[in-house]
């Protein structure tokens, strides 16, 4: 009975280690400042976390075509690209003044909104996760289901924790003028991902 535990943390830390809009705004944010990072988590974390238990529970049903999810990636894209504009943005300003002005929008809130307009994660929901929720709630219930949800949510959370101590600690202890091609590598990489959300929304059938 323990097995659907085992899977599910195995599958959020190998959830955690791939490179996608969540991990690219976690090192993005992390670089920036480490507490930035940590609350960028705190927010994808928390917002995912609640997603996996409603999964758990089986009150989760996510329609995976049509137009709700083409203005899903759309929406996802143009807030990348956002972000994007916005990191190199105060890269600028950071070598000009040497400040960042913020934008005014939480990192925490920048999280939430990653996972929430991300089509590959509702997808993920509705494909991997549903699928190992409907399995342990067989196999032991509803309590066994929720484990799972959990172990899954503690493998996602160390993932993560390592891309933020990564962008926190070791590209901050670059040289300056490297941090700041760096950021602004990142800034781009989350672009690049916005615009290839809106191109896939835009042309999807």
């Amino acid at each position: 009975m323990a097995a659907p535990v085992f899977a599910g943390f195995g599958i959020g830390l190998a959830l955690g280690g791939v490179p996608g809009p969540v991990q690219a705004l976690l090192l993005a944010e992390s670089a920036r400042a480490l507490s930035r990072g940590i609350r960028a988590m705190l927010g994808a974390n928390l917002t995912f976390g609640l997603l996996l238990l409603a999964s758990a529970v089986g009150l989760s049903r996510v329609a995976l075509s049509g137009t709700p999810t083409k203005l899903l990636g759309l929406a996802g894209g143009l807030m990348l690209l956002w972000l994007g504009a916005e990191g190199v943005r105060s890269s600028f300003q950071l070598k000009k003044n040497r400040e960042v002005k913020s934008s005014g929008v939480s990192p925490v809130v920048r999280g939430a909104g990653i996972v929430i307009l991300n089509p590959a994660g509702w997808l993920f929901l509705a494909t991997v996760a549903a699928s190992l929720f409907a399995t342990a709630r067989l196999a032991g219930g509803l309590t066994l289901a929720l484990a799972a949800a959990v172990a899954m949510l503690v493998g996602l959370m160390i993932g993560d924790g390592c891309v933020v101590i990564f962008g926190g600690f070791g590209v901050r202890r670059l040289r300056e003028a490297h941090q700041l091609w760096i950021r602004r590598a990142l800034a781009c990489l989350l672009a690049l991902q916005g615009g290839w959300l809106i191109v896939m929304a835009a042309t999807a059938a």
